[in-house]
């Protein structure tokens, strides 16, 4: 293992031993991109902070009860002495008590791949309860029969990891996660909406091909997807027509997050989340985006995400079936273009997505394509796409006598004239359109 010289440095002004431990260890040895590194050993953090109170360190204490510290030099770290835990129930251990037996510190770990150690000092790893055969066979294993039941959120762990890294689960691992699914229940909101964001970009993490999905269907097949997103799962035996879908509603919408760009694979999760209601309430999916939109809320509420983030995939999901067939005519479809026109790409990228993810179409989505030549023409024809850009302001309609409590809506009025011909979009022409067009004696 290549060690940083910092740490070199770093691990000689102790007496006892540090050890790098975690992900950075398991990605050396697995030969993928380390990133974070963890260290770990048998001192007291307060004597680390005393030790490195004056050097060119940096410490902050992050746990008291965990006894984690940050250390800042050159880089940051992650410190946490040998420890032993106990849990009654959620993530956060209630009793942590100091050990000096790394085996014991190993076996509070999720994973035994996790659970490997490198002594900086020796330049030699320490592999206590077998990480080292588990990470070269590709395997993810539990440190404990007990894992589960101590913390929930190491079920979306298992599924994300397994996911990440391309490794297969045990199954001894994978039987006794199915049998604390419901465990996931425990966790709370923002954890499981952090655990779930990468697991929707699992393929980033080391450019394992369709990791995401993999990530997803792992949850499905441990039972934690039906414990949190009870209504993808419900998509499931919900088939569609033939001719533009191959799979049935869970299938179609795995799919679309597959061949979604990593910008818009919640509202891909998300956009055919009312299907199965449509169909069960109505016997078709007609109007499905506009209950999707509304589910799609409840959904990312629970789970707490940005009121910008909710707001964004629910205006994706809404509009995912806009112009579907290409029926509208095009100045109804340059309004909705200038009115949207900061979410037109992520609206794009969705619309290509669930075209492709139907399993029987090729090429570009006929929609997309109708738009973004529409969209290219508004732009060299100077169309103003934001009121900003709009010729005439409030105060130019105040000094054509426009009354205060109708400027929002002529200036609004304006703007839709200027979607349909950008030349419009000039002071003169503006102004002669509010004198002689609109009428404000009523």
């Amino acid at each position: 293992m290549d060690v940083f010289e910092e740490l070199k440095d770093l691990s000689g002004r102790f007496d006892k031993h540090i050890f790098i431990v975690g992900g950075f260890v398991r990605d050396t040895l697995a030969k993928l991109p380390p990133h974070d590194v963890d260290i770990t050993g048998d001192i007291n953090p307060d004597e680390v902070i005393k030790t490195l109170s004056k050097t060119r360190y940096k410490v902050k204490v992050t746990s008291q009860k965990l006894m984690t510290l940050k250390i800042i030099g050159d880089n940051s770290y992650e410190f946490t002495a040998f420890r032993t835990d106990s849990y009654s129930d959620g993530h956060t251990p209630d009793d942590v008590k100091r050990t000096s037996d790394i085996k014991a510190d190993a076996l509070r770990r999720d994973f035994t791949m996790n659970a490997v150690y490198y002594d900086v000092k020796k330049g030699e790893y320490v592999d206590p309860i077998g990480g080292i055969a588990d990470i070269e066979a590709k395997i993810v294993r539990c440190t404990r029969d007990d894992t589960f039941e101590e913390d929930g959120l190491r079920l979306m762990r298992l599924c994300r990891q397994a996911a990440e890294s391309g490794f297969g689960i045990e199954e001894n691992t994978l039987a006794a996660a199915r049998r604390n699914a419901k465990r996931i229940n425990e966790i709370s909101p923002e954890r499981i909406r952090d655990e779930l964001d990468r697991i929707l970009s699992a393929d980033l993490r080391y450019g394992i091909k369709d990791a995401h999905v993999r990530g997803l269907r792992l949850l499905d097949e441990i039972g934690v997807l039906e414990e949190i997103l009870p209504e993808i799962v419900d998509g499931k035996g919900v088939e569609q027509r033939s001719d533009y879908h191959k799979f049935d509603v869970y299938g179609h919408i795995m799919e679309t997050v597959r061949k979604a760009d990593p910008s818009v694979r919640l509202a891909a999760l998300m956009h055919d989340v009312a299907k199965p209601y449509c169909k069960r309430t109505f016997g078709r999916f007609k109007d499905h985006a506009i209950y999707g939109a509304e589910t799609a809320r409840k959904i990312l509420k629970k789970f707490r995400y940005p009121n910008k983030v909710i707001k964004e995939v629910c205006f994706l999901v809404y509009n995912h079936m806009y112009d579907l067939k290409c029926r509208l005519p095009d100045d109804e479809v340059r309004k909705f273009l200038q009115e949207n026109y900061n979410r037109l790409d992520k609206l794009f990228l969705l619309k290509q997505a669930d075209y492709e993810g139907g399993g029987t179409l090729t090429g570009e989505c006929p929609a997309v394509a109708k738009h973004k030549k529409i969209l290219a023409e508004m732009e060299r024809g100077k169309v103003p796409f934001s009121l900003k850009e709009l010729a005439v302001d409030g105060n130019d309609l105040a000094k054509a006598g426009v009354p205060e409590n109708l400027r929002g809506k002529v200036l609004h009025n304006l703007f839709e004239r200027c979607a349909l011909d950008g030349s419009l979009n000039d002071k003169e022409k503006l102004t002669e359109i509010i004198e002689k067009e609109i009428n404000y004696a009523d």
